[in-house]
């Protein structure tokens, strides 16, 4: 069998001559330095692009490539826009991924119904690519007017020029839009760029009535009236809904090129800020442009399944391609590091039309807080489903986990137990005069030589009388015995579950106190998971926390009374001294009956048992019904209910008062 052939390595060419120096101009115009920059001609093809970067930081040119786009003579300019990416956007690989995540929400803000990575990357490639060329112009610009060089156009301009020659033929919105924002960002005059009017935007869809949607209803046979009735209902409201959702997709490219102007110089030194605003604006476009290919496909029907929108346009990229080149999924501790960053958490900002009432007297503020206006940001939708599409190269279980402890972070208070007083020592008094025969070891010598400088036995000198106090309680960490419901009954962890943000709450504030905490997932009979002991490994709880059979619901009462029979009862009162502070949490629903023996009645008594044994017994429930609640008393448990994710942290907060005592 032949061996197939691998497709030769570019060899690298020597930094030197007239590129050296070019290198050199670029490291000194941002004031870096760093590795030289790797010469490979021919790998352009395989990378997409005639210059990229990566991290750790490494800068890498075609100049083959850069020669047959025509700019082969702006290699200074190109390592400048290069070395831009780390000096100032995005200039850490945990700042590109923020970005990305930043952009992905304004997607979908924007109605993307999938978080499609190409989608992703074109925005964030747009969007750093902005900051650093507009940095990279003002930066030559100030060195050539100080004669450093000769005066003239900023060689980044030029560079532009030839590297976006296309833009005046663009038939596509959003490219022209971002053209536009350079020609503002540099004055440059209008048309230099791009055409001075801007290509059409697609219309929105219009929905075809059904043949028959005139057909009068008593021509309906009588027996399918009833049907036909709510099925043009049914299509009415889909129709409304449609409507609604191409009417949200509104863009207007002379004020939206404005917008990206404004939103680059605002934002200049604070790329991961500027990326959202950056997105509410351009989204809509790429949003657009997906909505008229699937009605180009549909129109064109089933022979033709890879048709594309009318005129489709060319990318949307520069015809160097994009130079991002950073590609690695994120592990377990990035996402941590992302997702600690409260700027991706806040509402999506709402945009603010020309033709929206109050803009005249807002200034030009395009883009508008949705806390300072009061009305719901949209998108707010971005949850654990598009998390997990978004970082879809990541392992699944460290997206899950980093996701719900960044939703249950606001809510996360310390849990700890109050102990039983402890005498406390005595509190000082005031000065007591010190009597001759008096103790040496009482005397208060600074006092004394501050009553007078002369020391007089029993006359000048003082000593420190004490107070007895009350005792003062001690607090600490308490150990969480937590039972989580993963039956098919309950939220999946990728669609948003209320009982694992709740139970991440708990958990979290547990640890937080110095407690331990053991997570239990059951299902239906032997689908139990978890740890055997308690642990304050986070890694490990939230993991048993996602794990989710999706089975049937039956509480597992033989492994809950091998943990506890064996455990001496507590007293009424609960514990003394220092003794361990047993709390059992169960988070489930409806099927929480099983715990109490319904179904499982050679173990009815033991959930009743093992509360004498327990500090606190607490049951978090989604049932409306509240089936549970009666059975619960009896056996002396607490009931907190949720029904969505909204309730979750209520409840936790309404537990901890329950944990305090």
């Amino acid at each position: 069998m032949m061996k197939p052939r691998l497709a030769p390595v570019p060899e690298r060419v020597a930094l030197e001559g007239p590129a050296r120096e070019a290198w050199e101009r670029a490291q000194e115009l941002w004031g870096v330095r760093m590795g030289d920059a790797r010469l490979l001609p021919g790998a352009g093809a395989e990378h997409g692009a005639a210059a990229w970067f990566t991290f750790p930081p490494a800068i890498a040119v075609d100049p083959a490539m850069l020669a047959d786009l025509g700019a082969g003579a702006e290699l200074e300019s190109v390592f400048a826009h290069e070395l831009g990416h780390h000096a100032l956007a995005p200039s850490t690989r945990i700042d590109q991924l923020k970005i990305r995540h930043q952009l992905a929400r304004a997607l979908v803000a924007a109605g993307a119904t999938a978080v499609r990575d190409d989608d992703v990357s074109l925005l964030s490639n747009l969007w750093t690519d902005l900051l650093v060329n507009t940095r990279v112009a003002l930066l030559q610009r100030r060195r050539d007017a100080r004669g450093q060089v000769p005066a003239g156009e900023p060689g980044i301009v030029r560079t532009s020029r030839l590297m976006y020659r296309g833009g005046r033929e663009t038939a596509r919105p959003l490219w022209w839009v971002y053209l536009r924002a350079y020609e503002l960002l540099w004055n440059l005059a209008a048309g230099e760029l791009c055409a001075l009017v801007p290509p059409p935007v697609s219309p929105p869809a219009r929905a075809e009535a059904p043949p028959d949607a005139d057909r009068p209803l008593d021509r309906v046979p009588e027996r399918f009236r009833e049907k036909e009735k709510a099925l043009r209902e049914a299509r009415a409201a889909a129709a409304r809904v449609a409507a609604e959702l191409e009417a949200a997709v509104t863009v207007h490219p002379v004020l939206d090129a404005d917008d990206v102007a404004r939103i680059v110089r605002t934002f200049a030194s604070d790329a991961v800020s500027g990326a959202l605003r950056f997105g509410v604006v351009m989204a809509p476009y790429l949003v657009a442009e997906e909505r008229a290919r699937q009605r180009e496909r549909a129109a064109s029907g089933p022979s033709r399944p890879d048709a594309g929108a009318p005129g489709a346009p060319a990318p949307a990229g520069p015809p160097g391609g994009a130079c991002a080149a950073d590609s690695a999924p994120a592990t377990a501790d990035e996402l941590g590091r992302v997702f600690a960053d409260p700027r991706l958490h806040g509402n999506v900002p709402l945009r603010v039309r020309a033709t929206d009432p109050g803009r005249a007297g807002a200034g030009k503020d395009a883009i508008g807080d949705t806390a300072a206006s009061g009305r719901q940001g949209a998108g707010q939708g971005f949850g654990v489903a598009q998390t997990l599409a978004l970082y879809e190269g990541s392992d699944p279980a460290a997206v899950l986990a980093t996701w719900y402890r960044a939703e249950a972070a606001r809510w996360v208070r310390p849990f700890t137990q109050r102990r039983p007083a402890a005498p406390a020592p005595e509190l000082p008094g005031p000065l007591e005069t010190w009597e001759a025969g008096d103790d040496l070891a009482d005397l208060d010598w600074p006092a004394t030589l501050q009553a007078a400088p002369v020391v007089v036995p029993g006359v000048t000198t003082r000593r420190r009388s004490y107070l007895d106090d009350e005792p003062t309680p001690r607090e600490t960490g308490i150990e969480l015995d937590l039972y989580i419901d993963s039956s098919g009954s309950m939220p999946a962890p990728t669609r948003g579950s209320a009982a694992i943000l709740a139970g991440t709450i708990l958990a979290l504030s547990v640890l937080r106190g110095g407690g331990r905490v053991r997570v239990t997932s059951f299902s239906g009979p032997g689908e139990v998971g978890g740890s055997d002991g308690f642990s304050r490994d986070h890694v490990r709880i939230a993991a048993d926390l996602a794990l989710y059979f999706g089975g049937g619901t039956s509480f597992p009462l033989d492994l809950l009374a091998r943990r506890y029979d064996p455990l001496p009862a507590l007293p009424e009162s609960g514990a003394s001294g220092d003794a361990v502070r047993r709390h059992l949490v169960v988070l489930s629903d409806d099927g929480l009956t099983s715990m109490f023996g319904v179904g499982n009645e050679p173990f009815a008594g033991v959930a009743a048992r093992v509360r004498t044994k327990l500090t606190t017994g607490s049951l978090v429930v989604l049932d409306s019904a509240r089936r549970v609640e009666g059975l619960a008393a009896a056996a002396g448990y607490d009931m907190l209910y949720v029904t969505k994710m909204d309730d979750a942290p209520r409840a936790c907060a309404r537990l901890a008062e329950v944990l305090h005592g």
